[in-house]
Parts: structure tokens; sequence; C-alpha cells
């Protein structure tokens, strides 16, 4: 009888510390009803029941109607993913208020609570406002900003994430993010191949490419922000100094390697040159460093083109922009599926001896893609075994080695080319 009854405590007691902990994180993923957010919903369930790490998902959005809508279209799984109403460019103290209630009640877990910011287009806001909440709420916090003056203002808040012991990743994804890393990498190469040889290596440039046919799959939203882009002057470096160029000029022929071959890119902003400028080797005197973006169909590129010729407010209206995007959205499907949804990247890192090394991912769909990269930023931050993102505020060229091989390796998945 005594056997008995130790057996049906132990049975209870382990059932009830299974519920206790059946929930290892809880993330709340801002605009997760969109293309790029809905993937990145996905990915963070699928990475994360691949582990074996159970994972709570919360959409956040201002209009409920487009959570329902995705879960009708299955952007995001019909099951076991909630709501919460939030607005993001609204009053700042409410976002703040509206946060906290959704962190008191998550389910208890080993690894609390978590924010990933996809909520775009990031161009015309200036205040990371849902990073300085995640901050003085002690929740970690990734987004896929594009904007650099943003992204910028963002990394101010670095000494206050680190004194919270707050993990924070600002402009992750495919590209930006892992773009990034492909160019720490040739970076590392490049010096471990000086070092071997007794030669200190210096790095003189980092040329970024990018292909992606249509919109990638990943909707009007990637065109509202090409738009706002054309109104948004490149930044590059040369000779160590920043020089601030024209959009959609310089035009280059780039190889993007096996199934894609030779496209036209012009350049665009994008704040992977910035950051991987100052931030990868800060000791060091900025590289030349610039990016260039083309589409397909090889028109679109003619009338990105011609588009400049409107007036740059009207182009840097996020509303105008995004609206536009909205009504020629039947056009974009159609062309979406003409020629594909392809997302290709290449980096070329050029050494002060002459070595050179040329990097290549290519995936066949950029709306898996990014949310497939973007998840693998997150939950590298809420790693359990080891902490290779430590507290603070950290472009993607800052993180350490193990992160990058680990980001990387997560981001291989599906790629048709990974060249590294």
């Amino acid at each position: 009888m005594g056997l008995v009854t130790t057996a049906l405590l132990l049975l209870v007691f382990s059932i009830a510390l299974l519920n206790g902990c059946c929930v290892a994180l809880n993330v709340l993923v801002v605009g997760g009803s969109g293309r790029v957010g809905g993937s990145t919903v996905r990915w963070l369930k699928t990475l994360s029941d691949r582990e074996q790490n159970p994972i709570s998902i919360t959409v956040g959005g201002r209009r409920s109607e487009s959570y329902q809508a995705a879960l009708r279209n299955k952007v995001i799984p019909s099951r076991g993913v909630d709501f919460v109403s939030l607005d993001i460019d609204g009053d700042e103290s409410v976002l703040k208020q509206t946060l906290e209630q959704w962190k008191n009640s998550c389910s208890p877990s080993d690894d609390g609570c978590m924010v990933v910011h996809t909520g775009g287009p990031f161009q015309g806001r200036t205040s990371p406002v849902l990073l300085r909440s995640c901050i003085e709420l002690a929740m970690p916090y990734a987004d896929v900003c594009d904007e650099f003056d943003l992204a910028e203002t963002s990394k101010e808040l670095d000494q206050k994430a680190k004194a919270a012991g707050v993990p924070a990743i600002v402009s992750c994804g495919i590209w930006p993010g892992v773009s990034a890393l492909m160019a720490a990498e040739g970076v590392d190469q490049l010096k471990k191949k000086g070092e071997s040889s007794g030669e200190k290596v210096e790095i003189e440039s980092i040329d970024y490419s990018f292909f992606t046919a249509g919109t990638g799959n990943a909707g009007p939203t990637i065109v509202s922000a090409t738009f706002l882009l054309l109104a948004t002057p490149v930044i590059t470096f040369m000779n160590g100094i920043r020089q601030d160029k024209e959009p959609w000029t310089e035009m280059r022929e780039v190889d993007f390697g096996n199934g894609i071959g030779n496209k036209p890119v012009w350049l665009l902003d994008n704040p992977d040159v910035p950051t991987t400028a100052m931030y990868l080797n800060p000791n060091e005197k900025p590289p030349n460093c610039s990016s260039r973006f083309g589409t397909d169909p090889l028109p679109w590129n003619y009338l990105f083109g011609a588009m400049k010729a409107l007036p740059r407010s009207l182009l840097y209206n996020r509303d105008a922009m995004q609206n536009f995007a909205l009504f020629s959205e039947p056009i974009i499907r159609l062309v979406d599926k003409l020629v594909g949804a392809t997302n290709a990247m290449r980096c070329d890192v050029t050494a002060s001896n002459g070595d050179k090394v040329t990097l290549r991912i290519a995936h066949s769909d950029l709306e898996q893609c990014v949310g497939l990269a973007t998840a693998a930023f997150a939950l590298e931050m809420v790693k359990k075994d080891k902490q290779t993102v430590p507290p603070g505020v950290w472009f993607p060229s800052e993180l350490g080695n193990e992160a990058r091989k680990n980001i990387l390796e997560v981001s291989k998945e599906d790629a048709f080319v990974y060249e590294l």
C-alpha cells in the first residue's frame, strides 16, 4: 500500500511539474499578421518544435481583422496563436501598459517573454518606442528595421539594455541581418588567412548586392518600403568617410550564382552599410562600403527609376506609399506568379593585400527566408545551453563568432545557393 501511494504521489508531482513547465518561452510578434511577420511566426513554431522547446506565440497589431484574415489565409497557424491589440505609432505610455499586461498574462515559463518587431515599413519612424518599453519591462527584443536613423537611435539605448540585463538585436532578418553576418564571415576569413601568414590584414571594401524576383512573395509592404527608399539618400563609405548618394544610380551587373546568373543592381539604402562600416571593426578605418538592389521583371527596375521624378515628400509619405502598394496588389500578385519569389544575396569583401572573398546565399522564396532568418536571430538570444548574445543593443555585424555561425547555419535551410 505504501509503495502504491508513493508511486501515485510521484505521478501527480510529475504531472504538476510538466504542467508548470509546459511553456518554455512566450513570444509577441508585432506585425505578425503580415507576410513577413506571419512567416516569422511559422518559423518560430517550426524551429522551437524541432528542438522540443515549447513556445507560446502572440500576434500584436492594430486591427483584429488583420489577425483574423491571417488565420483564414493560413499566413499564421490556425491554432495556438493569440492576438493582442496594440499600436506602436500611438501613445508610448499606452503601448508600455499593453506590453506589461501581455507579459503579466503569459503562462509562467523558464525563459520568460520576448518581443519580435516585424511591423514595417520602418521609414519615417524616428523613435524606438517598442525597444524602449521592452528594456523597461526586461524583455529581450529583435526587429527587422531597415531604416538606419531609427536603428542608430535604438543603439543609443545600449547602456540601458545592459543595465537592465536585456539582449536586443536591431536590423536583423535576411537583409539587413544575415547579409551583415555574411560580411562578418568574409572579414573573419580574410583576417585569419592573413594571420596564418604572419600578415596584419585590414579590410578595404565590403560590397553588398541583392536581388528579389517580384516582391519575393512578401506582398505590398516590400513595394511600399522600396518606394520610401527611393526618397532616401543612400549611405555609402569611401576613403573612410560617409558619402550620401542619389538612390537608384550607379548600376552594376552582378553574378548571383547558379540558377540566377547576372542581374543589374542599383544603389539603394541599406543599414548594413553603416553598421558594418562603423561597428564590425570599430578600431580600424571604415572600409569602402555600398549596397545595391535589383528585381525582376526588368521593367520594374526602370519603373523604380522613373518614380524618383515624383516629389520626395510624396515618396516619403508612409501612408500614401502603403495605399498605392495596396492599390497595386492585384498587379503585384500577378507579376509574382510570373517571375517567382527568389531572393539572392552576394557580399564581396576585399582586403588591403588584394585578397578577396565572395559569399552568396539564395532562397526560392523571400517571404520564407526572411521569416526563417528573423526567427533564428530571435531564438539565438534565448538559448538555454549557452548565452551567445549578451545584454545590450547589437547590430548583426557585432555578434560574436558562435552566434553568427549558429544563425547562418539555421538560415541555410532551403537555400539553393550557399557559398560561404
